[in-house]
């Protein structure tokens, strides 16, 4: 739905993104979400385009209740990822060709610990304690491809990630005339240090095209166990829905994260502060659990717009997407399987930049099941 996400509330699955969201769990219910992601990517230039595949996790969670007011969530998540290889050639006089190459991986995962409470009878508060655990490895490289006399330089670092991370949650909700029912929430997590430690390697080498391997000269390690922090942003984000006795619901959302706040090892990116506004809805024909199948089957859809962080040549890059999604129900029983398909265009060939244009398919299922019964007979 368009990744809305800060005002939904089920008892049928988990909502991670805003953790004031548990306390809709049945307090005699067990909930196990977990998917799959994959996306397809075309990135364009104005004279040339290349594809791209991916897939991985998208989530595993789950919720249950520890007391009528108290209810939890855990599972794992990815927090960011990196892939990219950024390759630039130059000549310089009395040396000729000079090529630079940028690459970096890695990626950062978070377990999560959630609990949400319910002070007051339309009032739901939570917080989402994560470990933040990966590793992000960058490479620069000065190659002299048409020098004997200039060995060439690799400087790389490898940053260990793992640190505690903290983001909370707050939802309002009230039950209006005519079945319907208006919530709002609120998001917000608070600028903070991920404890990291990072290695620095230098090697001078040599690379033989024939063989197209590299000849090492020397190696050093001219930084070890360097300790130090990622400062992450803070991030609000507030949304509302409205929600028809579960056979229709409309969402919308807008977050901001401060990323001009942003500090790696105590050095600033020059990254512009995020906005991402979205909204979508879903569709229910029935709200009984008989009947056709077609009618017990939850249709999705919905819309994003996001102005990111990065600003290349004078060129602010913009990310836009639009969803579409079923979920459908299992037999004789109130789980679900999930399908979602998202496709998006982000950057642009504006400038001698790059576009991507990207397809996103996820498969998920959402088991519910009633534990915790006390049960008269056996």
């Amino acid at each position: 739905m368009g990744g809305s996400s800060g005002a939904i509330r089920s008892p049928l699955f988990v909502n991670s993104f805003n953790p004031a969201s548990y306390t809709s769990f049945d307090s005699n219910s067990f909930i196990f979400d977990a998917a799959l992601s994959a996306r397809m990517m075309t990135l364009k230039t104005s004279t040339s385009s290349a594809k791209i595949n991916d897939a991985g996790l998208a989530y595993i969670t789950m919720g249950f209740p520890v007391t009528k007011w108290w209810k939890t969530s855990m599972g794992i998540l990815p927090f960011s990822s990196m892939e990219y290889q950024i390759i630039v050639d130059s000549v310089l006089s009395d040396i000729g060709n000079v090529q630079y190459d940028y690459s970096g991986s890695g990626g950062l995962n978070r377990a999560i610990l959630g609990n949400a409470f319910q002070p007051l009878r339309n009032l739901s508060i939570g917080f989402n304690m994560s470990y933040i655990f990966g590793t992000l490895n960058h490479q620069r490289t000065l190659i002299f491809p048409d020098s004997n006399n200039h060995w060439s330089t690799r400087m790389t670092s490898a940053t260990l990630v793992r640190s505690i991370y903290f983001d909370f949650g707050l939802q309002y909700f009230k039950n209006l005339k005519n079945g319907l029912t208006f919530t709002s929430g609120v998001t917000f997590s608070p600028a903070q240090p991920l404890s990291s430690n990072a290695d620095f390697l230098a090697v001078s080498f040599y690379h033989n095209y024939s063989s197209n391997l590299d000849i090492v000269k020397d190696t050093s390690v001219y930084d070890q166990g360097i300790s130090g922090d990622i400062r992450m942003p803070y991030s609000l984000g507030a949304g509302f829905s409205l929600n028809r006795m579960n056979r229709w619901n409309i969402v919308a959302d807008v977050n901001y994260q401060q990323w001009s706040g942003f500090r790696y090892f105590g050095s600033s990116q020059a990254l512009n502060n995020s906005l991402r506004v979205s909204m979508g809805g879903q569709f229910r024909p029935s709200t009984l659990d008989i009947g056709k199948y077609w009618k017990r089957i939850n249709y999705r859809a919905g819309i994003r717009f996001e102005q990111s962080f990065l600003e290349v040549r004078s060129t602010r890059l913009n990310d836009f997407g639009i969803s579409f999604g079923v979920g459908l129900p299992m037999k004789k029983t109130r789980s679900l399987i999930n399908i979602a398909f998202e496709a998006g265009t982000f950057g642009t060939t504006e400038n001698r930049l790059i576009k991507e244009n990207y397809f996103r398919f996820t498969l998920g299922a959402s088991i519910f099941e009633k534990w915790f019964l006390k049960r008269k007979y056996d």
